[in-house]
């Protein structure tokens, strides 16, 4: 009765949850329906409050904007008709295509500023007619007045917030139609002012501007010097600041980059020589020697960050001056640190020649003038580089004085030929190249020997590999530098235009020059990450006492390891897919099973030897009738050095399917056999006891296994003794040797005679004397032997064998 009484009360209570569950939730979502009214309304307010408080700021925005187009405009004729009136001077067209490239790369930029602001108007505005159209609908749809009161007010607060965007819409799309305009003339002006480049730089690169023995040079000559004569005063004026204020900030902003950065550079260098390990006084000599060249290049750089174009560029120029003699500077004080040289650097007399340039430069003189000059001053660099570079004792500065010697030949013929401008190109690009060089090559060697005293002192090894990447890393840095500065010569968006048009495709894969340049890199960098990780795992072994031969396989997995995961990533960038390459093994794994089954049979081979560990390094081992030591065991082959010290290399697959004998499984001891025959009349036990005697003094004679001397066995001319014993495989031919010349000395000392052949010789039918003994004459001839003068019984006369 009372189970029964049970499930009525729960059937009851489930009927009714049934009937009462829509019930509820309908009331329920009228309430959530209204409270998601009431927040939207209050957003809707907040937002129309803000647009209204920004309405003023996004108004002076777009005024800003119609002066920034109308700036644009002015500018971009000015520079139009200072590139067409320039074109003779190939150093101030350059700096007006940089400028115009930065012009438009600004125009850009607050164009998609404006675009943004116009999208979201657009976004706002498309909104408020899809809410409109929802609210309208529960205006006329709903039962409850007070969802149509909290609708309607939505309503309204929708139309003022439409109001609001509408106000700034509307100008907002005037000056965009404005700026397409400006746009068009500037996409129209940027494709005929890269032709301008093209044609310009390919004028100044294949035509001669000026032949220095024509028969109107002087005319020439006088016409440009007084053209340039006239035009260097306004010309320098235009290139400095105008009014004091300008003249202020740029010495506010000389002084603070200067004393900044001289500060932060003499403590670098000083930290640098309290962790130097006997080397402070080079790091005190180098802070010393640099600290004003430092000082003028952060100055002049930060006063051309201060000032405007073309207010700038004379700075800009001195700071680039300034900038190339820290890094020479900085670069020898580092390499003087290892070669500890009293000599100024190699680059000196080319850094003359530079400033030179600068100067010819900052005061805008004509190629023609310069042309007549510049063959003069390359060859005075020559004369002074060639003077000091047998100075040099260490090779490095040596090679690179005369390869700056040896460079200004082809600067010279250029300019002769009255290519000027090229030969100032490549004298800057092979100047700048050294200094790199220099830098590059100092910076390296410190980290070197950094990372070798971090692998001495046993410190970590991220530590180690973190230091050693700063090799690749110097390196790409001033590569990447040279880079940008023949960008900046030749036009930025041109020179990245050429780098992407280099590209190689072949079927499914397109490979791009960036594309390159990453492989390339990942690759520097992987290679001192693998060298260290392998000096890591040494050090391990080292530390936990760990037998060699374990670590050497787990050091050859690890460094196959990090260069198959390169190889997966240089696969992906170059846009290989991991379906095409299983696919292609798939097709090659017939002709890789017959062409390549001995290579894949070696490796195998050495897998199985390196995690068996049946050779290891340090082993003796016989193969094939050729004893050595081994030296390494490969992937592919074993390294084995014999006793005559040559290296033999035998594929890791005989040693695995052929017998071969090891001799020293667990010791390097090897067993060497000496054979004497001793004659007939010695005392065999006179005999043994010198040879031990002999074999116990001899240095490198192991104690143990101790010496044994067998008898072995009569022979026909000798007694047969051998002396069996142990040595180390390095010097096993030499301790063998000088066991020989021990035992010699001793038999000799002893009277031991090492018999020789002899032989018994009977005669029948000779004439005998009384006594019985047959008689030879003198001089007689027995076959090819002839006996000497004096005559001698047969039956003792030893006679050589083969004789008869």
């Amino acid at each position: 009765m009372k189970h029964c009484i049970a499930l009525f009360i729960l059937a009851t209570v489930l009927i009714f949850s049934g009937f009462w569950a829509p019930t509820m939730a309908a009331k329920t979502d009228q309430t959530h329906l209204s409270k998601l009214v009431k927040t939207k309304q209050m957003l809707l307010i907040e937002a129309t409050r803000l647009d209204n408080e920004n309405l003023q700021t996004k108004m002076d925005r777009i005024n800003a904007y119609e002066a920034t187009l109308a700036d644009y405009l002015g500018r971009a004729h000015q520079l139009r008709f200072l590139i067409t009136v320039s074109e003779s001077n190939p150093f101030e067209v350059r700096m007006y295509f940089k400028r115009a490239a930065e012009l438009r790369s600004g125009l850009e930029r607050e164009i998609r500023k404006v675009r943004g602001m116009a999208k979201e108007i657009q976004y706002n505005l498309s909104i408020v007619d899809t809410a409109r159209q929802d609210l309208h609908f529960i205006v006329q749809s709903s039962v409850s007045t007070k969802e149509k009161q909290d609708a309607q007010s939505l309503l309204n607060e929708l139309d003022r917030f439409e109001t609001t965007l509408l106000k700034i819409k509307k100008p907002l799309e005037a000056v965009l139609a404005r700026s397409d305009k400006v746009e068009n003339l500037s996409m129209k002006w940027e494709e005929e002012l890269q032709e301008e480049i093209t044609a310009v730089w390919s004028f100044y690169f294949t035509e001669p501007l000026f032949v220095l023995f024509d028969k109107d040079v002087l005319k020439k000559l006088s016409v440009a010097y007084s053209l340039w004569a006239g035009a260097i005063g306004p010309t320098l004026e235009s290139k400095l600041p105008d009014s004091p204020v300008e003249w202020g900030q740029s010495a506010c902003a000389f002084l603070a980059f200067g004393f900044t950065f001289l500060f932060i550079f003499r403590w670098a260098l000083g930290r640098a020589g309290t962790r130097s390990h006997g080397n402070q006084d080079q790091w005190t000599a180098i802070s010393r020697t640099s600290s004003l060249s430092v000082f003028l290049f952060s100055s002049f750089w930060g006063a051309a960050m201060i000032g405007g174009f073309p207010e700038n560029v004379i700075f800009s120029r001195l700071a680039g001056l300034f900038g190339s003699l820290t890094a020479i500077s900085l670069a020898w004080g580092l390499r003087n640190i290892k070669i500890r040289s009293a000599l100024p650097s190699p680059l000196i007399p080319f850094f003359c020649l530079y400033a030179v340039g600068i100067v010819s430069q900052i005061a805008n003189m004509n190629l023609r003038l310069l042309g007549v000059f510049w063959p003069v001053g390359v060859g005075i660099m020559m004369f002074f580089v060639w003077r000091r570079a047998g100075k040099y004792k260490n090779p490095a500065p040596r090679k690179l004085a005369r390869f700056c010697f040896w460079s200004g030949f082809p600067i010279i013929g250029l300019s002769l030929a009255g290519f000027t401008f090229p030969s100032i190109e490549v004298f800057l690009t092979i100047f700048l190249c050294a200094i790199f060089y220099q830098f590059a090559s100092a910076v390296s060697d410190l980290i070197r020997r950094r990372v070798t005293r971090l692998q001495e002192k046993g410190d970590s090894l991220f530590h180690s590999v973190f230091i050693s990447l700063g090799i690749p890393i110097i390196w790409f840095l001033c590569a990447g530098m040279i880079l940008f500065w023949l960008a900046s010569q030749f036009g930025d968006s041109g020179f990245l235009e050429l780098t992407k048009k280099i590209r190689f495709t072949w079927q499914d894969i397109d490979i791009g020059f960036a594309q390159v340049i990453a492989a390339v890199t990942l690759f520097f960098v992987i290679k001192p990450i693998v060298e260290v990780l392998k000096d890591g795992v040494e050090r391990i072994a080292r530390k936990s006492l760990l037998d060699e031969a374990v670590m050497i396989p787990v050091q050859t997995m690890l460094v196959y390891g990090v260069w198959a995961v390169y190889g997966l990533l240089f696969l992906h960038i170059i846009g290989v897919k991991l379906s095409s390459i299983i696919v292609l093994a798939g097709g090659l794994s017939v002709g890789i099973g017959f062409g390549l089954q001995h290579i894949i049979n070696n490796f195998v081979s050495g897998l199985i030897l390196l995690f068996g560990r049946s050779v290891r390094p340090g082993d003796v081992i016989e193969h094939d009738l050729v004893m050595g030591v081994v030296e390494k065991v490969t992937i592919r082959n074993t390294l084995v050095r014999t006793r005559d010290d040559t290296t033999m290399l035998i594929p890791n697959s005989n040693l695995v399917s052929m017998p071969f004998v090891n001799m020293s499984r667990n010791n390097r001891a090897v067993r060497l056999i000496v054979a004497v025959g001793a004659a007939y009349d010695s005392d065999p036990d006179l005999v043994k006891r010198l040879m031990m005697a002999a074999a116990q003094e001899r240095a490198g004679v192991l104690k143990h296994p101790a010496p044994r001397v067998r008898f072995e066995g009569f022979q026909d001319s000798s007694l047969d003794f051998r002396i069996k014993f142990w040595v180390d495989f390095d010097g096993s031919k030499r301790i063998a040797s000088d066991l020989r010349f021990a035992i010699l000395k001793k038999f000799r000392e002893h009277s031991v005679e090492i018999s020789f052949p002899q032989l018994d010789l009977h005669l029948k039918e000779v004439p005998r004397e009384k006594g019985g003994h047959a008689t030879i004459k003198k001089g007689a001839v027995l076959g090819n032997f002839q006996f000497p003068n004096e005559p001698r019984s047969m039956a003792v006369y030893p006679v050589p064998m083969g004789t008869v």
